[in-house]
């Protein structure tokens, strides 16, 4: 094909989360002679729709109710028997699932679909419907060998099926005003004793087990907890369960210790600003914090779940803790407060020179678009 390919991409919305991100950092990362993308969402949230407009890719939206909405699904038909489109790529399991039941009945172009987590589990509707719909769809791309694992287990048509396509980073070099804004992030939470910000870029669900990193913080000796700052920064849409985390909290006596901040669009100075990233999540795929974490040449401590001990090496470039044990948690964060400056900063360096290697935006867009060459050659 002497033209550029017309992908459609179908994603829930584009809001401020890992899926959304990476969708991004593709569609970005394309060389634009290669291929020609379109955004299509069914959520009015627009975290992300600055960066895709800048960019010139233009984005459909479908609807305003979600994808229960029977509008969205015709409207979504429509666009992908027009004609216009070479592929179809979607990104979460319930746009995989709309895209093929709207091109039941009619030619289409092939489907590609996108798992990204381990919780496919949790919900037997989709389970049901992965299997009812798994050969109508070309291929699969898993972000980390657990998801492929973990959709191979729950639905058997997959397996031998998944390309495995680790998640990618688009990376520049700080400029001066970004160190600055780092800077300045860092000034009002460090002094008084405290010599270490440690931070967490997650969602407050209960995924990311933000009750493990409080227990592990209390179970920390008064000197070393008296070093340390942890500020949180992520969005919380269960309020109970946050309003839970905060009394979990203020129970433990670290409402001085640790902050809970709403998501930002400058998440580069929260990570420019920290000594450390914490990740204390029950399940993941393929953890975006601990992608950006290491690229920014911190060292990270992370639960060995998803496919985090890809990137964290054990005394390396950070510490692998096991899922749900407090107790290993803090015993981590306190070997962290005991490394030298000048270890962490080698630690660091270390990770930033494996991922940037590895797990670059470019890695991204060349392996995707072997999965689309070998999809569209077969």
């Amino acid at each position: 094909m002497t033209r550029p390919l017309r992908v459609l991409y179908l994603i829930d919305g584009l809001s401020p989360g890992g899926a959304q991100r990476q969708l991004v950092t593709l569609v970005e990362a394309f060389d634009q002679l290669l291929v020609c993308p379109e955004v299509a969402i069914y959520h009015r949230v627009h975290h992300f729709l600055p960066a895709l407009e800048k960019g010139g890719t233009p984005v459909h939206q479908l609807g305003t109710r979600g994808g229960r909405d029977p509008r969205v699904l015709l409207r979504l038909a429509r666009l992908i028997r027009s004609g216009e489109y070479d592929l179809v790529h979607t990104y979460l399991t319930r746009p995989g699932v709309m895209a093929r039941l709207a091109a039941v009945g009619r030619p289409a172009p092939p489907i590609v679909v996108s798992e990204r987590a381990t919780s496919l589990a949790r919900s037997r509707t989709m389970i049901l419907a992965e299997r009812v719909l798994a050969h109508r769809a070309a291929a699969m791309i898993a972000n980390a060998e657990a998801v492929r694992s973990h959709v191979e287990e729950h639905v058997p048509a997959w397996r031998g099926r998944i390309d495995v396509v680790p998640n990618g980073i688009e990376w520049s070099p700080p400029s001066a005003e970004q160190v600055a804004a780092g800077s300045r992030f860092r000034s009002g939470r460090i002094g008084g004793g405290v010599d270490l910000l440690l931070v967490v870029v997650a969602r407050v669900a209960a995924m990311k087990n933000p009750h493990l990193l409080l227990d592990a913080l209390a179970l920390l000796p008064s000197e070393t907890l008296g070093r340390v700052r942890v500020v949180w920064v992520g969005a919380g849409r269960d309020e109970r369960f946050v309003a839970d985390v905060l009394a979990h909290r203020e129970s433990l006596g670290l409402s001085d210790r640790v902050e809970f901040l709403p998501p930002t669009d400058d998440v580069r100075s929260v990570y420019l600003a920290s000594n450390a990233v914490l990740l204390p999540s029950v399940r993941e795929g393929f953890p975006n914090a601990v992608l950006e974490g290491l690229a920014h040449g911190r060292p990270v401590v992370a639960t060995d779940v998803g496919d985090a001990a890809a990137m964290v090496r054990h005394g390396e470039n950070g510490w692998l803790v096991p899922p749900g044990d407090a107790t290993a948690f803090a015993r981590a964060i306190r070997e962290l407060t005991a490394t030298t400056p000048e270890r962490r900063r080698e630690m660091g360096e270390t990770g930033s020179a494996f991922v940037l290697a590895e797990y670059s935006a470019e890695r991204l867009a060349e392996r995707t678009m072997e999965v689309y060459r070998r999809v569209l050659d077969g």
